[in-house]
């Protein structure tokens, strides 16, 4: 059983999973200017993108200029870098901005 190729894709996938938990554990941001968004595989990138102009909205009504202008900034950020991908992912994305 150990010798199948498919345990053994699995196996490598469990551990790329772990490496990227243990890394995102070790990332460390400046107050509110960080964003860790995992996407699970076969999610559509619209939806994500639509749960991120929600959260554009809601960061507008926060009250601290500079922690406002930080969280939309990240926001903004992330919108960007989700513009690079296709309609659907066939794996995990993490994308971390600082």
């Amino acid at each position: 059983m150990a010798d199948d190729p498919s345990a053994a894709d699995r196996n490598v996938e469990i551990w790329k999973i772990k490496k990227l938990i243990k890394s995102l554990e070790a990332a460390r941001g400046n107050g509110t200017s960080m964003i860790s968004l995992i996407i699970p595989p076969k999610d559509q990138i619209s939806r994500v993108a639509k749960m991120l102009a929600d959260e554009f909205g809601t960061a507008s009504n926060i009250k601290s200029r500079v922690n406002r202008l930080s969280v939309l900034g990240a926001i903004t950020s992330v919108q960007q870098r989700l513009k690079l991908y296709n309609k659907e992912l066939t794996t995990v994305r993490t994308l971390k901005i600082l």
